[in-house]
């Protein structure tokens, strides 16, 4: 008899039962690490607007591979989106920071700007009106509208936020000096508003004719005193002879005549601008419109101040457009001191 038949295989149920548990253990344990270890093969997402504003629908898509859920957060605290592909709009202009999480832990991040809705101005809808560049401080000045449609109007003059006038066309007296911004809406349409700028400029006073002997006389000495005070002293005591002697001197220099500065307003110192540009007028006769010892600087539209012989040499047989013109004088001696202008030139030089 074989002596192997004897011995008897045995196997533990528990070893076995065990064995298995162990081994489900682990598979559960791999399948969660391998789910957890996920590749993120996100590389973008797509955005697509018309216009990036306010108040317009913005798209934003996700095409990755293998993807199964998403999760979107916009940067505006709105709520999270759960979907491939959402349409959203901002409320507000700025830089907004989108998220986008695939799959739990794969994100991505794009910067996106909204910039501020601008409104469509229909131009044929916006009001026309007439105003003067320059105005002076307690003179009435006069508005004209030609709006074609207008029924209804609210003019503003700059000197206050209320309405100074709902007539087509007013009349308004300016209390102060300044540049004043007018303003015109008509029917109630305050979408469409016209502005103008208008140079108040302070009160007028009456106009005098200054003389260059008046001018000359306040800074030099009397002629006749300076000559009296330079003949020498007369004897007590003079002969008949010596009496005989004097003769009277005869004036050899005829006096000085007095020349007297023209009247001169603005619309005739326009004319004599344009007069020098065109080449028919000499600056000698320019001049006489001002004080002679007294001549005026000119301010130009960038803000320099050029003198009247330098505006003379500058624009002198050239083509320009004259925009505006305006004086300033002296409260003293009324000459005019300061000459605003505004031209631009025409054609190439």
């Amino acid at each position: 008899m074989n002596r192997n038949s004897h011995i008897k295989t045995h196997f533990d149920s528990r070893v076995i039962l065990s064995f298995i548990t162990i081994l489900l253990i682990s598979g559960v344990i791999l399948a969660f690490r391998v789910n957890e270890d996920e590749p993120c093969n996100v590389e973008k997402f797509k955005i697509q607007a018309s216009s990036f504003k306010v108040g317009e629908l913005i798209t934003f898509s996700d095409y990755t591979d293998n993807a199964h859920e998403w999760k979107w957060d916009f940067g505006d605290g709105t709520e999270i989106s759960f979907r491939s592909k959402v349409a959203h709009e901002y409320k507000e202009p700025g830089k907004y920071l989108v998220n986008l999480w695939v799959n739990k832990g794969c994100n991505i991040a794009k910067m996106v700007e909204i910039k501020p809705k601008t409104e469509i101005i229909d131009s044929t809808l916006l009001p026309k009106f007439h105003a003067p560049q320059v105005a002076y401080v307690g003179e009435q000045v006069s508005f004209t509208d030609s709006t074609s449609h207008a029924k209804s109007w609210e003019w503003r003059f700059g000197e206050g936020t209320k309405i100074d006038a709902i007539d087509k066309n007013p009349t308004y007296t300016f209390s102060s000096p300044g540049q004043k911004t007018i303003s015109l809406f008509v029917n109630d349409d305050i979408k469409h508003v016209s502005f103008k700028k208008i140079t108040v400029f302070p009160a007028r006073k009456e106009k005098t004719a200054i003389t260059m002997a008046d001018t000359w006389k306040e800074t030099q000495p009397d002629v006749v005193d300076t000559y009296i005070n330079t003949l020498p002293d007369r004897p007590e005591v003079a002969s008949a002879l010596d009496q005989q002697s004097i003769v009277p001197v005869k004036e050899t220099e005829k006096p000085e005549e007095k020349i007297e500065v023209l009247p001169l307003d603005e619309e005739k110192l326009a004319g004599l601008i344009m007069g020098l540009a065109k080449n028919k007028l000499r600056y000698s006769n320019f001049k006489r419109y001002f004080c002679q010892d007294y001549l005026p600087k000119v301010q130009l539209k960038d803000g320099s101040v050029v003198s009247l012989y330098y505006l003379n040499n500058t624009i002198r047989g050239k083509k320009i457009e004259l925009k505006s013109v305006s004086m300033v004088r002296n409260k003293k001696n009324n000459c005019v001191s300061l000459i605003i202008l505004d031209y631009k030139k025409k054609g190439l030089f």
